[in-house]
């Protein structure tokens, strides 16, 4: 399997969390590029007293994850996600393309934000029961070739809507400098209508929304750094004023900018 060595995004206090636990990501072979972005195993093992709650503000990606609660797919979320690790233990976590769970869902992909279905719902309960077996496999290859050997079958055909769409999201998340779907428009050749409608059949959240996502995956990543104040980051990354980022920042990540920073320092 390929390693994917890509920068890690949308993950807070990243420095400091990522010594409580061990990441490995991997491509999926080419036959299954256009249904899986990537493979993710995370395992811990900290002292009995320990526990630690990893916070992130992820893609808009469906997951298959797969832990000691069971197989779950985990939709595409609008505030940051949290997970706590204590003791020991392990995630196999299976990170799905931008609309590859289209038609095996029963529902608009938006009735599924914010929500944790049980994969059974989704795949196969024969396919999920093998599936939760990897938890007791140690071989990282091994892991990877099973789940793609199972989920290959429920596989679809990519539509040039969904190709548009795909390559948006990679357009927003690489280009600090887009900030308004108007400005996203123009770069795909279409209307804003016409992406807010791909948008919420292939993504279930707004062009609007992932715009100011994006964003704020930068200001986090400015203020890990340590190297860059408020001030700084409005200019960089266009916002109209000060309390605008504040406000957007408390709403998705939960706390002000100055309330982060505080909990980088405690981290």
């Amino acid at each position: 399997m390929q390693n994917n060595t890509s920068k890690i995004t949308g993950v807070l206090h990243q420095q400091q969390s990522q010594q409580h636990y061990r990441l490995r990501r991997y491509f999926p072979d080419a036959c299954l590029a256009d249904m899986i972005e990537q493979f993710w195993l995370v395992d811990w093992n900290l002292a009995e007293s320990k526990t630690h709650t990893q916070q992130n503000l992820p893609d808009p990606n469906f997951h298959l994850v797969i832990n000691d609660e069971g197989a779950r797919i985990i939709s595409p979320v609008s505030k940051v996600y949290a997970y706590e690790m204590k003791g020991e233990g392990k995630i196999i976590g299976v990170k799905f393309e931008i609309g590859a769970l289209d038609e095996l869902l029963d529902l608009p992909l938006a009735s599924y934000v914010d929500k944790v279905i049980d994969a059974s719902k989704v795949f196969d309960a024969d396919v999920v029961a093998e599936l939760s077996k990897l938890l007791n496999v140690n071989d990282d290859s091994a892991i990877c070739q099973t789940l793609q050997a199972s989920l290959k079958p429920f596989a679809t055909p990519v539509s040039e809507a969904q190709s548009v769409v795909r390559h948006l999201v990679r357009l927003m998340k690489e280009d600090s400098s887009l900030c308004k779907v108007t400005e996203l428009a123009e770069h795909s050749g279409h209307s804003p209508r016409m992406l807010q409608r791909y948008f919420r059949t292939y993504v279930g959240l707004s062009p609007k929304w992932l715009i100011r996502k994006y964003r704020l995956h930068q200001a986090l990543e400015q203020l890990d750094s340590g190297h860059a104040d408020i001030l700084d980051i409005v200019a960089q990354l266009e916002y109209t004023d000060q309390s605008h980022l504040i406000r957007d920042f408390k709403d998705v990540v939960g706390v002000t900018p100055r309330g982060y920073e505080l909990g980088s320092l405690k981290a």
